[in-house]
């Protein structure tokens, strides 16, 4: 009985060993204690927005003009009594030299006819530029644009150049560029000058008038006939009638 006990604890011993021995298992194990592994995350940083900037309209050393909706006329003078002597046409502008006394006009310098300024009405108008500096434009004088003399018959036949001789009507135009009082006269070559008159004019416009009819001399050839301006400006229309002796 004594010899078994020995025997089975030696086999006890053996048993217990073989159970602390590692298995035939390949896998790696996972420690228990390992940290759990850290995801680093990115903080998405939005991008800023394009920001839209208002589109700046550069103020112009000089004033200019422009038209607001049409093309406007431009005038010899300041009011739509004067004459058209040039246009402001849409797409275009024109540099501002001065205004008239109420600043209700602008003298101004078109791209069409730069070396002839004109006058264009600023209630047509849309400005930019600084004005304040600009200067008063004294209103120019009209003038007398156009003269001429219409006579009828422009051709007499006097056969021997004897007996009286077919009287001729004298007849005239006269234009101006603008409001104006127009002093004027005929003159015949062979009778001399005929009494003077005067024309108001309110606005840019031309006028018939006429003289008083006259028989010339009976003597052959050719004679002029004069309307002559005496104010504003000294200027003369010329038309001539023929006589003939056959």
């Amino acid at each position: 009985m004594k010899n078994l006990k020995f025997i089975f604890i030696p086999v006890l011993c053996l048993v217990m060993i073989s159970c602390n021995l590692p298995s035939d298992v390949t896998e790696e194990e996972t420690p228990t204690n390992s940290l759990p592994a850290i995801t680093e995350t990115h903080t998405a940083v939005p991008v800023p927005s394009a920001t839209i900037l208002p589109t700046l309209i550069p103020t112009p050393l000089v004033p200019i003009a422009w038209p607001l909706d049409k093309g406007v006329n431009c005038r010899f003078g300041p009011g739509e009594g004067w004459v058209v002597i040039g246009a402001l046409l849409v797409g275009q502008t024109a540099t501002i030299q001065g205004k008239n006394d109420d600043s209700s006009w602008w003298y101004v310098k078109t791209q069409n006819d730069p070396g002839t300024p004109c006058w264009v009405a600023a209630f047509v108008t849309q400005t930019a530029g600084n004005g304040s500096g600009l200067p008063v434009i004294p209103v120019p004088k009209a003038k007398v644009t156009d003269v001429s003399v219409k006579l009828d018959p422009k051709e007499i036949s006097l056969p021997g150049c004897f007996g009286p001789v077919q009287p001729i009507e004298i007849k005239g135009t006269i234009a101006v560029n603008g409001p104006v009082k127009v002093e004027w006269h005929f003159e015949i070559e062979s009778e001399g000058s005929q009494p003077g008159h005067s024309t108001n004019f309110n606005t840019a416009d031309s006028k018939n008038v006429e003289g008083d009819s006259f028989s010339p001399s009976p003597a052959e050839g050719t004679f002029w006939v004069r309307l002559v301006i005496d104010k504003p400006d000294e200027k003369y229309g010329e038309g001539k009638y023929k006589i003939l002796c056959p």
